[in-house]
């Protein structure tokens, strides 16, 4: 159980080829899709992951500084996960960190507290289920044991995914396994806005 409101990574690093345009910089409803995420992570420490499309939102959102902490991957050409640990370096030590990509809509509040209320300190992390075949979405909730271990991976090689798959089989602290499936009632956390098509029907309320 989480003691206090845990820090969250927004990535917001990536190319966004299909949109055209940096997701976070989308207008949905006259603003900026990174407003949108902003005003629902209110209350909490937020890392902005940004990449080469750093200046277009320094430009976008000049009082981004102000507002969370900007870290600047810069070489988002190793990929996705070398942008994580850009984040992840700069959460506070010994503090569980949330993960959520620019394109994930935040899901409600009480998702974020049921995922708190689930990271045992036996686990290394928690994962918000949905739907009938209760596959994984975000955010990610990452124990301050499990986020000093990915600051020590690969950052061409390696994938949260396939780390959170390896800590789940983990038996060393906790019997059950070392990640925590949390079934949630909010279908936000599977989403991926991806293409034009997607912001369109999220502005329509579909």
């Amino acid at each position: 159980m989480v003691d206090r409101p845990a820090e969250v990574v927004l990535l917001a690093a990536g190319r966004s080829s299909r949109m055209g345009e940096p997701k976070g910089l989308v207008q949905v409803d006259g603003r900026a899709w990174l407003d949108h995420q902003l005003d629902a992570l209110q209350g909490r420490r937020v890392i902005v992951v940004l990449g080469e499309d750093r200046e277009r939102y320094e430009v976008a959102i000049p009082s981004l500084p102000r507002r969370v902490e900007v870290a600047v991957n810069e070489r988002p050409e190793r990929g996705p996960f070398s942008s994580l640990q850009v984040g992840l370096a700069r959460v506070t030590p010994g503090r569980p960190a949330f993960v959520l990509p620019i394109d994930v809509p935040a899901a409600s509040s009480a998702v974020w507290a049921e995922l708190e209320a689930s990271l045992l300190p036996t686990r290394f992390a928690a994962v918000p289920t949905w739907g009938p075949d209760a596959r994984g979405g975000h955010p990610v909730l990452l124990s301050s044991r499990l986020v000093a271990t990915l600051l020590t991976r690969d950052p061409e090689s390696s994938r949260l995914d396939r780390e959170l798959a390896a800590a789940a089989l983990d038996p060393g602290l906790d019997p059950a396994g070392g990640v925590a499936r949390v079934p949630v009632g909010d279908p936000r956390v599977r989403l991926n806005l991806n293409a034009p098509e997607d912001w369109v029907k999220l502005t329509a309320g579909q």
